[in-house]
């Protein structure tokens, strides 16, 4: 019942024919040129997968500087050669000699260093399995849709238990947990604080390499990565009671303990199930995300003291983490997401350091500047107390790579100007919907209330700006690649705002159940938005003319 995870498959796998497989460690990094991607059950586990599979390419690659990274993203696949029955050495010993110090470290079932694991809270009481799933009710965990019963038994196979453990490592709400002694208190795991950025390529080969970014621990890179940087699996088994620490470096916070955890596996009918878990606090971050987490995008916001002039230059108050909102999509983010500061941008965002990886190979020549990837960003929403799953996200925007170097300063200010166009007609959807409910108050009902509500109108109009706003990125940095200045398409991005957002308004105008001095406010309040619409739009263009005409 060892279940090692570098032979047994258990990784879910996206093949180029649509098909669903699930491969083993090795098999993944020997056939990642012919996968597609990785996809987990939820978007929380596909960012967890990935932050795993990941922290094993820094360490059997290691050391990864500039030359190392080319040499990999020539290659048709990643080296993956393991000895064999011949006894020929591999021709790239570099993973085999990784796997012959470290097998024993991926058994899932090991009895003394099991896999993410910690031995020494086998004797806690064990709760349901159903712990390790959050959309599972158990216990505290009340969800809508899944029935399970505290009496009810969850048979978790070993491949579903250790996609779980991963997960949970990342993105545990916090909460009261069982106590190794006297500790049940416990914060949330670290993926819950911002949005997962992935960028994603044509196979799973590229998208690993285009998030593999420069490490060398013994010059200190990724920044704030020790020469003892090291992943879980390379570490002693942790001790029973939770810890407060730094991250060791950049591995280390990929494969973060958040939890003690102990499965209990037993046999049923001669297969083998993870039925209980016992779940502990674990180790706390004690470090700021901004200058550790380089999978992340931040931004800081302006601030001003009440009752003191405004300051020539501003001052800006803490960094926070980009995430992902219900409803809105990531592209609202491009900036923090893609661009690299100039100017005054410097102070108050913070693109991905993936992303900086990707803009110094470009510059290297070893990624094409014409390339388009995908950027999906990865999320999890939780309620107010920070221990109840309540959504969980996933958003994709285009990344065509010209817009990622610093020398296309017109960039940032053309697509601020075109997200801040959205933002500007969603708010008026928004003030329209809140003047006619002010307006007819005393006769709403809550059906009508229910029908014109501000979330319809959001659904109506977020959901559709994505593909557009696509288009315009890729439209735009083709332009910007030829050294043209062309507003066509800042025009076209327009066009699609004001024409969705007239739908989402008309559509809102003309529900049904209104007639009477209902349907009259709700044409008021349309002719109103559509007057509002036309003076952003115009405003818009006289914006972009500045720079791109």
């Amino acid at each position: 019942m060892r279940f090692n995870l570098l032979d047994e498959p258990w990784l879910p796998v996206l093949r180029p024919d649509g098909t669903v497989d699930e491969v083993s460690l090795v098999t993944l990094v020997r056939e990642a040129h012919e996968l597609r991607r990785i996809v987990g059950e939820t978007p929380p586990m596909t960012a967890a997968l990935h932050r795993m599979v990941l922290a094993f390419l820094y360490r059997a690659y290691q050391p990864l500087d500039e030359d190392a990274w080319a040499e990999l993203w020539r290659a048709e696949g990643l080296p993956a050669e393991v000895p064999d029955d011949t006894g020929e050495p591999p021709t790239d010993a570099r993973l085999a000699k990784y796997l012959a110090q470290y097998r024993d470290r991926f058994a899932l079932f090991d009895v003394e260093r099991p896999f993410f694991q910690c031995p020494a809270v086998a004797g806690v009481s064990p709760s349901s399995a159903a712990k390790l799933v959050p959309y599972r009710a158990a216990g505290n965990n009340v969800t809508l849709f899944d029935h399970t019963t505290a009496d009810d038994e969850v048979r978790l196979t070993p491949a579903e238990a250790a996609r779980w453990l991963v997960t949970l490592q990342a993105y545990d709400p916090g909460g009261m947990k069982s106590p190794y002694k006297t500790v049940k208190s416990s914060e949330q795991a670290p993926g819950n604080r911002f949005g997962m950025v992935l960028v994603e390529g044509g196979n799973l080969k590229e998208t690993l390499l285009l998030n593999l970014m420069r490490y060398e621990p013994a010059g200190e890179k990724p920044r704030r990565t020790r020469r003892d940087d090291r992943p879980v699996w390379e570490t002693d088994s942790p001790g029973p009671e939770p810890d407060i620490r730094e991250p060791l470096g950049w591995t280390d916070l990929l494969t973060w303990s958040s939890r003690r955890v102990w499965l209990v596996p037993r046999e049923i009918d001669g297969e083998t199930y993870v039925d209980q878990v016992v779940i502990t606090p674990g180790d706390k971050l004690n470090a700021e995300l901004q200058d550790n987490e380089w999978m992340a995008a931040y931004r800081r916001y302006p601030v001003q003291k009440k009752g003191t002039r405004k300051p020539s230059k501003p001052s800006y108050g803490p960094w926070y983490p980009v995430r992902l909102r219900v409803n809105r999509g990531v592209w609202r983010h491009t900036q923090e997401l893609l661009l690299a500061p100039s100017g005054v941008e410097e102070v108050h965002q913070q693109r991905p350091g993936t992303l900086e990886h990707v803009s110094e190979m470009v510059a290297a020549e070893e990624i094409a500047d014409d390339a388009v990837y995908t950027l999906r960003v990865f999320g999890q929403q939780l309620d107010s107390n920070a221990s109840i799953v309540e959504q969980v996200l996933e958003g994709a925007v285009a990344a065509p790579v010209a817009l990622l170097r610093a020398e296309v300063a017109v960039a940032g200010p053309v697509i601020g100007h075109s997200v801040q166009l959205a933002d500007r007609v969603g708010d008026e959807l928004l003030a329209m919907e809140r003047a006619y409910r002010a307006r007819l108050a005393a006769s709403l009902t809550p059906d009508r209330e229910r029908k014109a509500g501000p979330k319809n109108l959001e659904l109506a109009y977020w959901p559709r700006l994505a593909q557009p706003f696509d288009g315009f990125l890729w439209q735009l940095a083709t332009t910007l690649r030829a050294n043209r200045r062309d507003s066509t398409a800042a025009s076209k991005w327009a066009d699609a705002v004001c024409r969705i957002g007239q739908q989402a308004a008309q559509d809102w105008a003309e529900l049904p159940p209104r007639q009477g001095r209902h349907l009259e406010a709700a044409a008021e309040g349309y002719e109103q938005f559509l007057d509002q619409l036309r003076r952003w739009v115009d405003a818009y263009r006289g914006y972009i003319a500045r720079y791109l005409e």
